[in-house]
């Protein structure tokens, strides 16, 4: 091997080395500083795909300089960044088990607001959670099926073949003076179970500026850029963890058992995330198969035609007392939430 030739190979491994430390960084920071770095938190909402942009390029280069160790190396950062930052899970339907509770959520707001029923029609939950039910009469919920009783209450509604003994907004947990979740009681044979109904506010808007010159000088700490009211996306996004907080207080007050389930817009990784999944049971990172990926499920955009979905924004969360034995995602395409099924047996 020529001198030069060494010292290219060199230089490659090199460049692969902070590549897979970069990535590192990257992925413990989008973990743990997410909400508290701007460029950190629009990275979040990116498809994981971004993340490995560097990949060909670097393959091309090992391949050219016969470097059989920067490519193991970066097939180990695909892999990784595909199956464990991702959170790919390897579980199985497990069918119904005998006093398992099952839980449908689903945000109706845009797409098929009978996505739920239809995506699973051998199913007979005994709650479902829906969000964004503004302008639809209950009565179009139980018209397929006559069993279910109806609690609505603002945005969100309950199905249950259960009695609803309460229904109530969490009036602790605020976004713009409106509750982002109400608490319902039913009673089974068995036990009286809260179910949280959560919806908390989209970031839809403040992420289609996120190319504004403005935005750019804040992320450089040069300025600030106006979101929400909000005078910078820093005062915004603080406000997002502090209401997320009010929100997490709320399940910690809860003394029946309880589940949580809604959507959440926000992805599977930052403070936010953390925060609940610290408290509560992911049931698609305990029971789950797949990426379980919820949006956006309607594939009407050109990203979306050509990835489909690529975030989880859509969760069920289970308190202490339950254990989660199966997970769900719908495979709906008329939906730009997809909805989630979970299943739970009383924790022994």
């Amino acid at each position: 091997m020529s001198e030069k030739a060494a010292q290219s190979r060199f230089g490659l491994r090199r460049i692969c080395i902070a590549y897979l430390v970069l990535l590192a960084v990257v992925s413990i920071a989008l973990e743990w500083w997410a909400e508290h770095l701007l460029a950190l938190w629009f990275l979040l909402f990116a498809p994981p795909i971004v993340v490995l942009i560097p990949v060909p390029f670097l393959a091309i280069g090992a391949i050219r300089r016969r470097s059989p160790c920067c490519l193991v190396a970066l097939a180990v950062c695909v892999l990784v960044v595909a199956f464990v930052f991702s959170r790919y899970r390897f579980g199985s339907r497990t069918g119904d088990q005998p006093g398992a509770l099952t839980v449908i959520t689903h945000n109706i707001g845009q797409g098929n607001p009978r996505a739920f029923h239809e995506a699973f029609p051998d199913e007979r939950p005994d709650a479902v959670l829906l969000q964004d039910v503004f302008r639809r009469s209950e009565l179009d919920f139980t018209q397929r099926d006559p069993e279910l009783r109806v609690r609505s209450i603002a945005q969100f509604t309950l199905l249950s073949r259960h009695e609803i003994t309460e229904a109530a907004l969490v009036n602790t947990a605020l976004w713009r003076g409106r509750p982002v979740a109400a608490r319902y009681v039913i009673r089974t044979p068995q036990r009286s179970i809260a179910l949280f109904n959560v919806h908390l506010p989209t970031p839809r808007r403040s992420l289609n500026h996120a190319l504004s010159w403005k935005v750019v000088q804040e992320m450089l700490w040069m300025g600030n850029a106006p979101t929400g009211d909000y005078p910078s996306y820093r005062a915004w996004l603080n406000a997002r963890v502090a209401l997320a907080r009010h929100l997490s207080d709320a399940f910690a007050r809860e003394r029946l058992p309880f589940l949580v389930a809604g959507d959440f817009n926000t992805p599977d990784h930052g403070v936010v995330y953390r925060m609940f999944s610290s408290q509560l049971a992911d049931a698609h990172v305990r029971t789950g198969h797949g990426w379980g990926f919820t949006f956006p499920g309607a594939r009407d955009g050109k990203l979306a035609a050509l990835l489909g979905p690529w975030l989880r924004l859509d969760y069920v969360f289970a308190g202490p007392a339950w254990t989660p034995v199966e997970c769900r995602v719908a495979s709906d395409p008329t939906s730009q939430h997809r909805a989630v099924l979970a299943r739970f047996l009383p924790t022994p």
